[in-house]
């Protein structure tokens, strides 16, 4: 008698294998996404109170904080948007590959999955 595999709700079915490594292999997509982009955020966020003074956007001297985080909120939103049309088609091999050539040349596809994990357990609390 074949298994009735719609007797299982959603809830209580187990994923193929296939749809677990299709699955896995997102969420490993992700982690590298998302790491680097941060890393790279933190690489170029130094320099956006300069561009800002270079710009004329804000004078020197006493900035107020307000006018601070408003600048670096909009740079946020505005590299978020760009970041991401340019990766979201990009490889996890693709991403390391340009981690390697922009950040350090030691970064590993492991390096990133474990910096990932890191700032997972923290940002959650773990």
């Amino acid at each position: 008698m074949p298994i009735n595999h719609n007797a299982l709700s959603s809830k209580f079915q187990v994923p193929t294998l296939k749809e677990q490594e299709r699955k896995a292999a997102f969420r490993r997509w992700q982690a590298v996404f998302y790491t680097l982009r941060h890393l790279v955020w933190d690489k170029i966020r130094t320099n956006i109170l300069t561009d800002a003074f270079a710009s004329g956007a804000v004078e020197r001297g006493d900035i107020p904080e307000e006018v601070i985080k408003q600048l670096y909120s909009e740079a946020w939103k505005e590299f978020e948007v760009e970041f991401d049309a340019a990766f979201i088609k990009a490889t996890v091999e693709e991403m390391v590959e340009y981690a390697k050539e922009r950040l350090k040349p030691e970064i590993t596809l492991d390096y990133l999955l474990k910096l990932n994990k890191e700032r997972s357990a923290k940002r959650f609390n773990r």
